[in-house]
């Protein structure tokens, strides 16, 4: 089986590669008589034949994985097999993937192979945190509890994400309203209006001849706008592909007011939180501190954090590279520092990502609090600026008549 991995050495620092090897552990023990350090091992990505082309868009849940986790964790924990708990939970699932996931992993044990080895030739499913906590259970022999805590770490951080959506959903509904309803009045309600001030002897306001000034552009230039708003939106997911184009936006990203605040703390929590649940299960700091740089989603942060992992491996710590990064808020700077210096990382980690859980949640709600009431004034102000510069010629208009 073809493995890549990411290892260290004190010479050449960060190695990535691949080799041929029966299974993980064995990759990991060819990769030591190498001279190098694992950080991240990994069954190599295959390409999707025809047969697997339809299963290659299937995805199995967030849900799916928590639930997985904490039957597996019980059924272990009361004293059932494996294999027998295996199957039990593929007969309750209802995800095609996850059947056929849960066969192969059978499968392999029964060949003999470990759990941690049968779940890592998954990646799409089962991903490197979840294998290594697995992994780590296996050799403490602490399985039961190991899943029962990287389930508790998933669902809070799936439930952080839920509760962002949540909160959201209602301004965002209110600007896409209003966009809708501009839309209608500049294209379906001034056109016919348009006609009537032209029968009209009267003096036109400025307002009203910014209103239609407007209108008119829109419907001109209606194909010129939406293929301009198109290019725009393609450039910049073009943009994002790009390595360091990425690396531009989330850092332009990270620096805008409002929502930069929101991406720091919500990348933080997640990190901590990652950081603290492996540890707590036994992981090494440096593969912990990788999976944690792995699950970072802002190109600006995890820059930062590869940097301290440098720096964690040639013998310094994590925190004298995080500190040259302003992007990283003193305070948590100050946690990593306090945790290495009185051995109570895992215990830092704990309360940082509660910490910055709490203050994305209060800054989602503060967020929320401005802006249901600003979009509405904002909505009903521009409705009415329409509504006023369109009536008042009209009703000039019928005064000069009368």
């Amino acid at each position: 089986m073809r493995f890549r991995y990411v290892a260290y050495s004190l010479e050449g620092g960060l190695v990535k590669g691949r080799l041929e090897s029966p299974d993980a552990y064995s990759a990991r023990d060819e990769i030591g008589r190498l001279g190098l350090t694992p950080l991240d091992v990994a069954p190599a990505k295959k390409g999707v034949g025809q047969d697997g082309l339809f299963q290659g868009l299937q995805q199995v849940g967030v849900g799916e994985l928590i639930r997985f986790a904490r039957q597996l964790s019980t059924m272990l924990g009361s004293g059932g097999s494996l294999p027998r708990t295996l199957e039990m939970l593929r007969s309750e699932t209802r995800s095609g993937l996850m059947r056929r996931t849960l066969d192969s992993v059978r499968k392999t044990l029964d060949e003999g192979g470990g759990l941690s080895t049968a779940l890592s030739q998954h990646p799409r499913v089962f991903g490197p945190m979840f294998v290594s906590v697995v992994e780590v259970g296996e050799y403490t022999g602490r399985l039961g509890p190991a899943l029962e805590q990287l389930a508790d770490s998933m669902e809070k951080e799936h439930d952080a994400k839920q509760r962002a959506i949540r909160t959201m959903m209602y301004p965002m509904a209110i600007v896409l309203l209003s966009m809708l309803t501009m839309g209608v009045l500049v294209t379906v309600a001034i056109p016919p209006m348009l006609k009537v001030f032209e029968g009209m002897d009267t003096d036109i306001p400025l307002m009203t001849r910014m209103t239609v000034s407007v209108a008119e552009f829109a419907g001109d230039r209606h194909r010129e706008l939406i293929l301009g708003l198109a290019g725009l939106i393609a450039s910049l997911m073009v943009l994002r592909k790009l390595p360091k184009g990425r690396a531009l936006l989330d850092t332009v990203q990270t620096h805008t007011p409002i929502i930069g605040p929101l991406v720091v703390s919500g990348e933080l929590a997640r990190y901590s939180r990652t950081l603290a649940m492996l540890l707590e299960a036994g992981v090494p700091l440096s593969t912990a501190h990788h999976m944690g740089l792995n699950g970072c989603g802002n190109m600006a942060l995890k820059q930062a954090f590869a940097d301290a992992e440098n720096s964690l491996l040639a013998g310094h710590g994590l925190a004298p590279a995080l500190k040259r990064h302003p992007i990283l808020p003193p305070v948590f700077v100050e946690l990593v520092t306090m945790g290495e210096e009185s051995n109570s990382l895992l215990r830092t980690m704990r309360d940082s990502a509660q910490a910055y859980q709490r203050q994305l949640e209060q800054r989602l709600n503060g967020l929320v609090a401005v802006l249901e009431p600003a979009s509405t004034v904002v909505v009903g102000g521009m409705v009415g600026i329409i509504a006023f510069s369109m009536f008042v010629p009209i009703y000039s208009g019928l005064n000069n008549i009368g």
